[in-house]
């Protein structure tokens, strides 16, 4: 596990009152704090910060308590932000700081969120194994607790593509993605996790893991198909088969709900562990830490390679530039498979730098070429003259050849 800042007396009284609390791990960076410091924090960074209910979990609004004394605070995560100089990010674990905010006192500004180097008596209790836990729910919250607000419900479909993809193991993945919902919900309210309750969807986390590999294989299996080789009117249709037959963005709507479920029984299965096996806790953390990070490079992965495709197959190349009935095709394929990337990405939060797509080629472009083309043949050709001319001088006016040193006699 990771350390805590050194938690010793040290006599900073009010001055010294904690604002911030800045979270770090390997998946990225949690603040809990007041919204003014939260905002502020964040503006050093110039970076977006997903909102985090605060009670996420049953250890954040723990942890929120103890360090904050029950004063009204707020919480906010950046995904896979691997940054901040004020502390040295760890292997594994998870690293605290804690930070007070300053203001000027005529404008009421925020000058700075200074980092406190003794906190004091003012986080007692609060533990790496706390902080460790916090974290972990609070990456889980930023990166999918957002799923129904942009994705729309498709069970009708769901037997379809889990047919498709081979995935018929994942089951009933809304069924189960609202009971484990409903369970988290009872824990963050207070409500124990029987041995009864954790027995009934124990088996779950293996078959939601099978089932996301098995749909994402699916979603690229689907990606090569298309022939880029192809003319654009082929290559058209190919893309409308994608879109309408294989349904590819149902299959990563459906991914998304299941990566969710799959993280929702992480919740459940860490409680457990702390209830009934404490020694383990850490190694399960551990656990749903690599899982968590695995998932979001292999997501990050599927969106590079459908931005592939989409630079291959959707545009009309320089040869191309003819087909302006193709182009329309292509041009609204191209469209509904950029907003369907788009939906993908803001419902992981992947935190994906914005894409240009390409534009067809144009007829004017195929002129630029061939003038730029003109111009390299004249001037290769003006080089192997010169070569050649070179080569005849040399022939007809030899160089003259160093005269040799007389032999002695």
């Amino acid at each position: 596990m990771g350390d805590l800042s050194p938690i010793e007396p040290d006599g900073l009284g009010i001055e010294g009152s904690m604002e911030l609390m800045v979270i770090d791990d390997e998946l990225g960076t949690a603040l809990v704090g007041s919204e003014d410091a939260i905002a502020a924090f964040a503006l050093e960074w110039d970076t977006a910060l997903s909102p985090v209910p605060i009670d996420s979990g049953t250890m954040l609004p723990k942890m929120a308590s103890q360090a904050f004394g029950g004063r009204a605070v707020g919480a906010a995560y950046a995904v896979g932000k691997r940054y901040h100089e004020l502390f040295a990010r760890p292997k594994s674990g998870a690293t605290v700081t804690y930070h007070k905010m300053v203001r000027n006192p005529q404008s009421g500004k925020i000058i700075s969120n200074a980092r406190i180097a003794n906190p004091g008596a003012m986080v007692a209790g609060v533990g790496p194994q706390m902080v460790a836990i916090a974290a972990l729910e609070a990456a889980i919250s930023a990166q999918f607790d957002q799923v129904h607000e942009h994705l729309d419900v498709i069970e009708d479909k769901v037997d379809e593509l889990l047919r498709l993809a081979e995935a018929h193991r994942i089951g009933d993945v809304y069924g189960q993605h609202r009971l484990l919902s409903a369970k988290v919900r009872d824990l963050a309210s207070g409500h124990a996790l029987t041995n009864t309750d954790w027995s009934s969807i124990a088996s779950l986390g293996a078959d939601l893991e099978v089932g996301i590999e098995r749909l994402r294989v699916h979603a690229v299996k689907q990606l090569e198909t298309l022939d880029g080789r192809a003319g654009p009117g082929k290559r058209s249709e190919q893309l409308e088969q994608l879109l309408n037959k294989n349904r590819l963005g149902e299959t990563l709507q459906l991914l998304v709900v299941a990566q969710k479920s799959l993280f929702q029984w992480h919740k459940l299965r860490l409680e457990q562990v702390r209830n009934t096996e404490a020694q383990h806790v850490d190694q399960t953390i551990t656990s749903a830490r690599t899982t968590l990070r695995e998932q979001h490079e292999a997501d990050v992965q599927l969106v590079t390679r459908m931005r592939e495709v989409l630079e291959i197959n959707t545009v009309l190349r320089l040869s191309e530039a003819h087909h302006k009935i193709a182009a329309r095709g292509l041009g609204r394929h191209r469209d509904a498979l950029r907003e369907i990337l788009d939906q993908f990405i803001q419902a992981r939060n992947l935190q994906i730098t914005q894409w240009d797509s390409p534009e067809h080629a144009r007829i004017a472009d195929v002129f630029v070429a061939a003038k730029d083309r003109t111009s390299e043949v004249l001037t290769s050709g003006r080089r192997q003259l010169a070569r050649g001319a070179a080569n005849v001088a040399a022939w007809a006016e030899p160089e003259p050849k160093e005269p040799k040193e007389p032999k002695d006699c």
